[in-house]
């Protein structure tokens, strides 16, 4: 690989994969809905090696006439990261026109990797097509469990399937990749576990629901490491998980985080309600992943924790 293209390139891990690329002296062409003045400075700057271009996905047949305006060509390794997924509230708002839009424009996109004679296209599931795909085969007549991201995830079950054929089409290497919960500082998305934080550091109340299901937790900077050996090493047509290889029961994350930075309130679990599917260790394998491309995190959950504590505390987001 020796150039990229990446959608989402904005966001919390978009951002992250485009600064390892560009440590690695890969030129990056960088694609945000934002103005570049806009851009958070902590996810992304003028760099050597990194052009930035203003394009919404529902624009992404554009490309093509757009780079060439600013003398941006593929070359011929190029590979194409497609993080770009929105929603109007949310991607959990439920709302499926908006879903169904990012599956056109999904494909739309793996035509124009290819017409930008890129290698390979990296499309970025979501782990909650795993809790959709037992969801849906639910009994619903003696089943409760509910899973109030089953619109997102469907939207990325359907993207995933179609890009198999659009790219076959193309004559493009598909491959897919899910990650993990993905945690880390300039996290501006009000996760569980963050929040869990900050109420510790806060002392606020800690209820919780009994934690037993299996969860997984990556830093945002293993992750982004793992998208650029996938990028550089992964088998066409090959579906990968991005994980800590070490997935544990949510109880034991919160735990550890309340033993590095107590609280004087109490760990109150089984307060809370939880009525969602539960995946099981193996759901959360990397084996293939580090087979294939040699991947193995470099970062404890310990470290991330501790990271994240200096970025809530400290109000600086690390770069």
């Amino acid at each position: 690989m020796k150039k990229a293209i990446v959608t989402g390139a904005t966001g919390f891990i978009g951002a992250k994969l485009v600064r390892k690329l560009l440590l690695q002296d890969i030129e990056v062409l960088a694609l945000g809905r934002k103005a570049w003045q806009d851009v958070d400075p902590f996810n992304l700057v003028e760099t050597e090696g990194l052009t930035y271009i203003q394009i919404d996905m529902s624009e992404i047949e554009t490309l093509p006439s757009r780079a060439k305006e600013v003398g941006w060509n593929s070359g011929d390794s190029c590979v194409f990261y497609n993080f770009a997924w929105g929603g109007v509230s949310g991607l959990s708002d439920l709302d499926v026109e908006s879903q169904m839009n990012n599956v056109s424009w999904s494909a739309n996109a793996v035509q124009i990797a290819s017409i930008l004679n890129c290698k390979k296209f990296v499309h970025v599931g979501t782990m909650e097509e795993v809790f959709t795909s037992k969801y849906l085969n639910l009994d619903f007549y003696n089943d409760t469990e509910y899973n109030r991201h089953v619109i997102y995830s469907v939207a990325k079950m359907v993207s995933r399937n179609m890009l198999k054929l659009v790219s076959q089409q193309c004559n493009i290497d598909l491959i897919v990749a899910t990650n993990s919960h993905v945690m880390g500082p300039n996290d501006n998305k009000d996760s569980f576990l963050q929040v869990t934080l900050s109420k510790l550091i806060n002392g606020d109340e800690l209820q919780f629901s009994t934690g037993e299901q299996m969860f997984d937790v990556i830093s945002v900077s293993d992750c982004a490491s793992a998208y650029m050996k996938i990028g550089e090493y992964g088998k066409p047509h090959s579906e990968y998980w991005i994980g800590s290889g070490k997935a544990r029961r949510l109880k034991e994350y919160v735990e550890i985080m309340a033993r590095l930075y107590p609280s004087n309130k109490e760990l109150q679990f089984g307060r809370m309600p939880y009525n969602d599917i539960s995946l099981t260790e193996d759901d959360f394998s990397i084996k293939l992943l580090t087979q294939d491309t040699g991947f193995i995190p470099s970062q404890e959950y310990e470290d991330i924790v501790h990271e994240l504590y200096f970025w809530l505390t400290k109000g600086k987001p690390i770069k």
